[in-house]
């Protein structure tokens, strides 16, 4: 077999193309204007760009040690969140050229938090996922009560905050029960069949 060939085999079978392929469902015109007329579509896939760089981080663990993950993983959870947080928030919104900053933040955000977190102890774990939650919640709340604005989006604040809550929700699902996740998404044939789908998802978006 060409080098080539098994130089993409063996990509997709260790889970490389997950997080690019997932990047480019996200940056797809398809999404982009959907996000552009749903807030919660708009939420969702700064979740995704943070869960597509988890992919790609994830995957460098696994190839490149370092002696700080803790550290990575709490700059990793900082850039995810601190675009939350007013005036960042409106700031984000301001021009395309600082979205697209706020979208590589988010991307790099979750790099960080995939390399980081599979070399922390239980324990290192459960206080960046506790402290991620004393930050989220109260936003969220906030969100559903009203206090933010998007200008954009007349009154699609609460519908999002709502969507929040159930990301959030899944979120703590997949950290209970990750273990099990990894083990199932490790086997070849399952991340094959994976980032088919994804890759499907992808070629569908962008026609």
């Amino acid at each position: 077999m060409h080098p080539s060939r098994l130089s993409f085999v063996a990509a997709v079978k260790g889970g490389w193309l997950a997080g690019p392929i997932l990047l480019v469902v996200v940056l797809s015109p398809f999404v982009v204007r959907w996000s552009q007329q749903s807030l919660v579509v708009h939420h969702i896939a700064h979740g995704l760009l943070v869960v597509a760089g988890a992919f790609l981080g994830y995957q460098f663990s696994r190839v490149l040690r370092h002696p700080w993950p803790s550290l990575i993983a709490w700059l990793g959870l900082g850039a995810a969140l601190i675009w939350h947080v007013l005036p960042l928030l409106t700031w984000a919104e301001a021009t395309p050229m600082t979205h697209m900053f706020a979208h590589a933040t988010l991307v790099l955000g979750g790099i960080a938090l995939g390399w980081g977190v599979p070399a922390m102890s239980s324990a290192a774990r459960a206080y960046l996922f506790i402290a991620a939650n004393v930050v989220m919640w109260p936003l969220v709340i906030l969100q559903i009560a009203g206090a933010f604005s998007y200008s954009a989006y007349g009154d699609q604040a609460a519908a999002a905050g709502l969507a929040e809550l159930g990301a959030m929700s899944v979120s703590w699902l997949v950290l209970a029960f990750w273990s099990p996740i990894r083990r199932v998404f490790d086997r070849p044939p399952v991340a094959t069949a994976a980032q088919a789908l994804v890759v499907t998802a992808a070629i569908a978006s962008w026609l």
